[in-house]
């Protein structure tokens, strides 16, 4: 019993040491929290305010940049996200052409991003659904909505009903005709 005891103090000495011991990871102390702070609470008041001053100016000669193009940000509808309608490609090289140019589209930002998934709505091609799930996921509404429209032509059975087998005879059944 006292093997034990001593055994009991001595492992609550080693923990104790330890836990006193370990390092602690410095604060920085460099960082001014106050700027910091600063800058949060004027991006507060820009967003309560609906976006007065120079940052909302900024933000209204993207967005006018952005109506100048072609998209109307309707998911239900990728004609008007387009512009024209798609011509599906009939061979395989304009196909693979077609599927570099979406997967092009799509890394980049805004309107072609847009305008890729609306292609994939319109194509409805198996070939677009790595794009399609990316899209998912895309913070833009408008992307996500046209993923999701572009889903729906997915869904359900991915292959035609097998024919059911036969089934098996036992195993100990002689298999002579």
């Amino acid at each position: 019993m006292s093997q034990a005891l001593g055994g009991a103090v001595v492992s609550a000495v080693l923990v104790a040491a330890w836990l006193l011991g370990r390092r602690r990871p410095a604060l920085i102390r460099s960082t001014d929290t106050a700027a910091v702070a600063a800058l949060n609470r004027t991006q507060m008041a820009l967003i309560a305010t609906g976006g007065t001053g120079a940052a909302s100016a900024q933000a209204g000669g993207a967005a006018a940049a952005d109506s100048a193009e072609p998209s109307a940000g309707d998911p239900s509808d990728p004609e008007l996200v387009l512009g024209w309608p798609l011509e599906r490609p009939l061979d395989a090289p304009s196909r693979a052409a077609l599927l570099r140019q979406l997967k092009a589209d799509f890394t980049a930002a805004g309107t072609a991003r847009r305008r890729a998934l609306a292609r994939c709505v319109a194509w409805g091609d198996r070939a677009t659904l790595p794009l399609v799930q990316l899209g998912l996921r895309d913070a833009d509404p408008v992307v996500a909505g046209l993923a999701a429209r572009a889903m729906e032509a997915f869904r359900g059975r991915s292959q035609a009903a097998v024919a059911p087998q036969p089934p098996r005879l036992p195993r100990n059944v002689a298999r002579t005709l």
